[in-house]
């Protein structure tokens, strides 16, 4: 191709994410833009606007006509592609009403990220799929929201600052050092960790992060962190750490590590009533079962549990609904608790 008709096309100087690191399907988008607005971009001006190879540009072209069957040719006249005839559906594009509802919920499942680093990036993205979408995605969000919502009680919003330093950390593998109040509120106590992992959990934002101190995985809220720090010292992952493993051992956001604590309980509680249905409906735990008892709906659910904090605070939830058949620690915890209550309530 000539140096003139190289420079026949200029690509805006404000496209995102220029250069090699750009994922291939952006490419794709812009050439496919162009090429709709009658531009007749070559390989040679794309590739020295996008700052990469013109093979890479040939190859993304190639890609559109023999994989998609979109409709491109050379025009020798004007030195540049053009389709042959209109291109309406580009097949990456194609989004079902199925896809916009899914984009509805993840959009407000955003809101206890706002004013954080993700939040921006995941709002922009969904800002391009709805861009790059013309005559194909043709809503308002204000739309969707009139059709559907989501509720959720007791949401934490993340301190935007603290949230960005934390997600650095875990992203770098840097020790930090902060002071954490826990949840009996006994004071600030300086801590160091290794931060493997954040986690939204119950509306709530946590920690997870290796505890050199105590020599075990701790879960800390993110609302009792304060005077963060992110040091230079860097720490390796165990490699055999998953997140998900750990959470799962608790019923809420309790955990416990592996090593650290061996006994497990095998809790049966019977459950009566609505409750019987609402429980019934819901998957609690990965270990739970559940199956009926008797002929009135009661239903008896199963679970197997390293601990019993929070699974105490959850029979409690549910009141006269739900009676403890087992392990007998736990019948003590409600117990307890309901004499508490009973004491609470006598102090007029």
């Amino acid at each position: 191709m000539t140096k003139r008709a190289s420079q026949q096309w200029q690509m805006p100087k404000n496209s995102p994410r220029r250069g090699a690191s750009r994922p291939a399907f952006l490419r794709i988008m812009e050439i496919h833009k162009c090429i709709v607005a009658g531009n007749y971009p070559n390989c040679a001006s794309l590739a020295a606007e996008i700052e990469v190879s013109e093979k890479s540009i040939q190859r993304d072209i190639s890609f559109m006509r023999d994989q998609w069957g979109l409709p491109l040719e050379y025009d020798e006249v004007r030195h540049g592609y053009r389709y042959t005839k209109p291109v309406h559906d580009f097949p990456i594009l194609q989004l079902s009403k199925d896809d916009l509802v899914a984009l509805f919920l993840a959009r407000h499942a955003l809101e206890p990220l706002r004013g954080t680093v993700l939040e921006g990036m995941l709002t922009e993205s969904f800002r391009k799929i709805a861009d790059a979408c013309p005559g194909i995605v043709s809503f308002q969000w204000q739309d969707l929201d009139e059709a559907f919502s989501v509720k959720a009680a007791g949401v934490l919003t993340a301190d935007v600052t603290l949230f960005n330093q934390l997600l650095t950390a875990v992203g770098e593998c840097k020790v930090v050092s902060f002071r954490y109040e826990g949840l009996k509120g006994k004071g600030k106590e300086l801590r160091k960790v290794n931060p493997y992992h954040l986690g939204q959990i119950d509306h709530g934002w946590y920690l997870l992060a290796w505890d050199n101190a105590r020599n075990a995985m701790r879960t800390f809220a993110l609302q009792r962190i304060s005077d963060v720090q992110v040091l230079e010292d860097a720490f390796v992952r165990d490699p055999n750490f998953k997140a998900t493993e750990h959470l799962n051992r608790g019923f809420g956001v309790w955990s416990y590590d592996a090593h650290e604590k061996a006994k497990t309980y095998d809790v049966t509680i019977r459950f009566y009533d609505y409750a019987a249905r609402i429980v019934g409906e819901r998957v609690w735990h990965p270990s739970q079962s559940i199956s009926k008892s008797g002929k009135d709906g009661a239903i008896e659910f199963k679970v197997r549990l390293p601990g019993l904090e929070e699974i105490t605070r959850w029979v409690l939830s549910w009141g006269s609904k739900a009676v403890v058949l087992g392990p007998k620690e736990l019948k003590d915890n409600v117990t307890r608790e309901l004499n508490a209550m009973v004491r609470s309530y006598g102090k007029d």
